[in-house]
């Protein structure tokens, strides 16, 4: 898109480009935009619980555009299979229950965002092999302000939509406003969850109900539907490690975003209880996200550095990022 050329007064400038990078942050409709996707499947697919343990997921993210404007985001989840402990090895199937919350916030009090979510989900086993076809359902809340004087223009790959698949702001009058609505989705997968080997497909349409995202319920700002398609494979490696490849990709109203990712783990010790991971994300057109992760016992830590290469850099601006994810296996 190209940018314009009427001249805007600095201070609305750099509130903007806030406003937009805080966007590319899924600030509505439960868009989450963390590199660690793999670990986040349940906001993107509510049937995407691939194993029997009870999980805790950590995550934050920080932005910082050129040292004047940022915003961070941050998301927790957990994930409480519903099964009796003595039947967590045999092949019967199992509901999940996923819980979470995600919130965005950018500097300067210009937008704030909150999402609750809830999902539940189903697996039925297709064989004997660990192989399964899951169902869920997954509603979830917003709250959204925005507060912005100023600046009606979206550079580089932004539309009316946000960037990279994000909704319709939620203020479209920019008033400092609150407003908050119900979405919905569904989702569909298969995967196996096998001793050497796991897989997972599965497609998710969101926001189901289309809800308006602000109060005047103009259908201009009606959430459009988000469509996602999501996969991965990991193989072990000799016993002594494993690698593997992900991805995930998302339609909404003309808008999209696609990650894919490598990642490769070393055992530590002879029973794999600790392990060394390294790895590389990439946001197709925007970002190059290398990782670095500590497997100790139940708990895993993962870095990742946001190396910006989207075409917003040709705006004489620049963008750096870095995420911190934690997961604990009860």
């Amino acid at each position: 898109m190209k940018h314009p050329h009427k001249p805007i007064n600095l201070l609305a400038r750099l509130s903007f480009a806030a406003l937009c990078l805080f966007l590319a942050s899924g600030s509505v409709a439960q868009d989450v935009h963390f590199a660690q996707v793999q670990d986040m499947n349940s906001w993107y697919n509510p049937s995407l619980k691939t194993n029997k343990d009870m999980q805790m997921r950590v995550n934050f993210r920080s932005v910082n555009y050129q040292g004047m404007a940022a915003y961070t985001s941050g998301a927790a989840t957990i994930d409480v299979p519903l099964i009796n402990k003595a039947k967590k090895e045999d092949h019967s199937g199992f509901i999940n229950l996923t819980a979470g919350v995600d919130y965005d916030k950018s500097n300067g009090g210009i937008m704030s965002v909150t999402t609750g979510m809830l999902a539940i989900s189903y697996a039925q086993p297709l064989n004997n092999n660990n192989t399964y076809l899951s169902a869920g359902f997954q509603g979830a809340y917003t709250s959204s302000r925005i507060s912005l004087n100023g600046g009606n223009l979206f550079p580089d790959q932004f539309d009316k939509y946000g960037p990279i698949g994000s909704a319709t702001t939620a203020d479209p009058l920019q008033s400092g406003n609150t407003y908050g609505y119900f979405n919905a989705g569904a989702g569909l997968s298969v995967f196996h969850n096998g001793a050497s080997k796991q897989w997972y497909f599965g497609g998710s349409v969101r926001h189901i109900n289309q809800p308006f995202t602000e109060s005047t319920h103009s259908s201009v700002f009606k959430l459009p539907i988000n469509y996602g398609f999501q996969a991965g494979y990991t193989a072990e490696i000799r016993n002594q490690g494993s690698i593997g490849a992900y991805g995930i990709f998302t339609w909404q109203g003309g808008a999209y975003e696609h990650l894919v990712g490598v990642l490769y783990s070393r055992n530590l010790d002879a029973h794999a209880v600790n392990a060394l991971s390294i790895g590389a994300g990439y946001r197709i057109g925007d970002a190059l996200i290398p990782n670095v992760g500590l497997k100790f016992g139940k708990n895993k830590v993962t870095l990742n550095y946001e190396i910006n290469i989207s075409s917003i850099e040709t705006s004489h601006y620049s963008r750096s990022g870095f995420e911190l994810s934690y997961m604990f296996n009860f």
